[in-house]
């Protein structure tokens, strides 16, 4: 070797690095994961959860800008005879129409898929990371078996 060098040190690699932490560490983030894949979907899909059939009286739209942008706003009428007014969307509607739709106490929708795509594509990416985590771990957990550890 030349004088004044020294021997390079091999990389720290992400499972050396978290071996070294305590074991609350090693546990808190696929503990945050699974909290996470649980209530996200579930806070996403309260919406679909608790709403109702209901006819939907569109009083007004604002149709300035692309489709995605448009915004209605109506009202309809719940089981327990409350009159609820709030944003309408899920579909192509018009003003002054009455629509079959979903509804529940802050707002409705034309179609009850419109409030299931967030949850179900949530739930679905935190499931993939999940299984991508487990796969990481039992791949270490091999490795370290085969080391002898």
């Amino acid at each position: 070797m030349p004088s004044g060098r020294s021997a390079p040190t091999p990389p720290d690699d992400y499972v050396s690095r978290m071996a070294r932490r305590p074991r609350w560490q090693r546990l808190l983030v696929p503990v945050v994961l699974v909290a996470v894949a649980l209530a996200l979907p579930i806070g996403l899909g309260r919406n679909a959860i608790g709403a109702e059939r209901v006819t939907i009286r569109v009083e007004s739209c604002d149709l300035d800008g692309p489709k995605a942008t448009e915004r209605c706003r109506g009202s309809w009428q719940l089981s327990d005879g409350t009159v609820v007014q709030g944003p309408v969307g899920g579909g192509s509607v018009r003003e002054g129409e009455q629509v079959a739709g979903w509804g529940n106490d802050t707002r409705a929708t034309v179609n009850l898929m419109s409030w299931l795509v967030a949850p179900l594509l949530v739930g679905s990416a935190l499931l993939a990371v999940l299984v991508a985590l487990a796969v990481v771990f039992l791949r270490a957990a091999a490795k370290r078996a085969r080391r002898g550890r």
